[in-house]
């Protein structure tokens, strides 16, 4: 083991702590000889360290292990989500780049047999060469991991980080959330993704913790595998939040629960500690990683309205020219970051510096979110720079509109996305998913709105939906509702 990550698991070995996935458990003291395994298989195919994989990965032992094994080894390789093998699945997948010359794929294992079959990775190993490889490729890239991004905001690009930034990245969250040896985590959410793998996966095997890994989790399977496993520790999507707090009928003590990306409303923050204990947010994305997080320390304000304090080798400032024209923003504007352990570039699909997309971190990052600092350094993220729009001569944050219109009886979530243009200026369509048992009409919200909401704010066009579209990441599709013509709400 090459690497700072393999050093990591080697202090780990002795401990009797490991991974599970439901069906498979495997202990830290086994990682070592099942590595071993996974060298000789690699071998065998003639894998070197020059061919950059492309790892196909989901919440399992074995893609944990794969992952892990590649880490440790100091491969290069893009983390990709596995795609379920039907048709429409495969026809939305994308193209592997061309700078990756093998595509690896995993396997689940059952039965009472399947933890020896963890020293046999032809049982669930598959690997296939890219037929659009660059076979000619051959400058030195280093240990490099490239994520996509989720396309929340546009098109996914590929980012690159180096291995050494990653495990800065993890070892940053295990400062800030005090994970610990005796610790038990359940992560139902994706490993293929920042969140996953470098806030939640990476630091409890970085301290040796006993991890649950839960894939294509809901509500049932959860709270299935709480009764099983015991955990003092989960890492939850906001979403995944709201539905635990509807859906589990008693409370139950957790040490911490942490949740990244969309921001939870106050009464669900509120509600969430007194029923399942502590709650901090954390701040990140796929191109920074960790910028921030609250403490367990922290006090209830500052964990329920801010993302704490930035994380070590971690500097956040906000863009001059922010919106303090507008009554209660002041001092707000865009966040931009350095951060020590951010990546290193955006890729095209041969590996090169993606130069349609000229960002890095040379003058700080822009994250195109819209926050402040408060004086003791807590920074509050308030939502998307792209999130507002002009009416009437007046910004409207989409953010606020959504918090506004969510106060109304009977609506369980609303999102709001610019529409095309209006008589006030930029238009504004609002998808709302009511709460079970109630019935509301589109005219019913709307009536409501003027309660609730300045006139410029009042969406032209209010949709009743059933549900959302969702990223893997557990965020909404927003550019899936942008220009949707519904045909579930009529047009009021």
């Amino acid at each position: 083991m090459n690497t700072i990550l393999g050093q990591v698991i080697s202090s780990t070995s002795s401990r009797t702590n490991g991974l599970t996935d439901g069906q498979l458990t495997c202990s830290y003291q086994e990682i070592p000889e099942i590595f071993e395994c996974i060298q000789r298989y690699l071998a065998r195919r003639r894998v070197s360290h020059a061919d950059c994989l492309a790892l196909e990965c989901h919440n399992s032992v074995p893609s944990a292990l794969t992952l892990l094994y590649l880490l440790a080894r100091g491969y290069s390789f893009l983390l990709l989500p596995q795609v379920v093998n039907v048709p429409k699945a495969l026809a939305q997948k994308p193209p592997i780049p061309r700078f990756c010359r093998y595509s690896v794929t995993t396997e689940g294992l059952t039965g009472s047999e399947s933890a020896a079959d963890l020293r046999n990775p032809d049982r669930f190993l598959h690997l296939v060469e890219n037929k659009q490889w660059i076979s000619d490729r051959t400058q030195d890239i280093g240990q490099k991991l490239y994520l996509r991004t989720s396309g929340s905001t546009g098109h996914p690009k590929l980012v690159m980080h180096s291995h050494r930034r990653l495990l800065g990245n993890a070892l940053n969250c295990v400062e800030r959330l005090g994970l610990e040896s005796d610790d038990r985590i359940a992560i139902p959410v994706p490993i293929f993704h920042l969140y996953g793998l470098g806030a939640a996966f990476l630091p409890g095997v970085a301290v040796g913790a006993s991890i649950d890994l839960q894939k294509g989790s809901n509500l049932i399977k959860y709270l299935q595998r709480e009764k099983e496993f015991l955990p003092n520790i989960a890492f939850m999507t906001p979403i995944f939040c709201e539905t635990l707090l509807k859906g589990r009928k008693s409370s139950r003590a957790y040490k911490l629960t942490v949740t990244a990306g969309d921001r939870l409303r106050e009464d669900t923050f509120a509600q969430f500690e007194s029923r399942f204990g502590c709650l901090v947010n954390l701040y990140g994305s796929t191109e920074m990683g960790a910028m921030a997080a609250a403490s367990p320390q922290d006090t209830y304000q500052v964990r329920a309205l801010t993302v704490g304090k930035p994380m070590s080798g971690v500097r956040l400032r906000v863009a001059k020219g922010g919106v303090e024209s507008v009554e209660g923003m002041e001092g707000v504007g865009e966040l931009w970051c350095h951060h020590d352990y951010g990546f290193e570039g955006y890729v095209d699909q041969e590996g090169k510096p993606d130069s349609s997309v000229l960002q890095t971190q040379a003058d700080g990052f822009g994250t195109k979110d819209l926050g402040r600092i408060w004086s003791e350094g807590q920074v509050e993220v308030l939502g998307r720079c792209d999130y507002s729009v002009n009416r009437n001569g007046l910004l409207v944050f989409l953010g606020n509109v959504e918090r506004a219109m969510e106060t109304i009886e009977g609506i369980e979530q609303v999102v709001v996305v610019s529409g095309g243009e209006s008589q006030r200026g930029q238009g504004i369509d609002a998808y709302c998913v009511l709460e079970k048992g109630a019935n509301l009409a589109q005219a019913d919200i709307r009536a409501f709105c003027f309660d609730v909401l300045p006139r410029h704010g009042i969406p032209d066009h209010i949709f009743v939906v059933q549900s959302l579209p969702m990223l893997p990441n557990g965020k909404v599709d927003r550019q899936r509702l942008i220009g949707r013509d519904d045909a579930r709400g009529d047009r009021k």
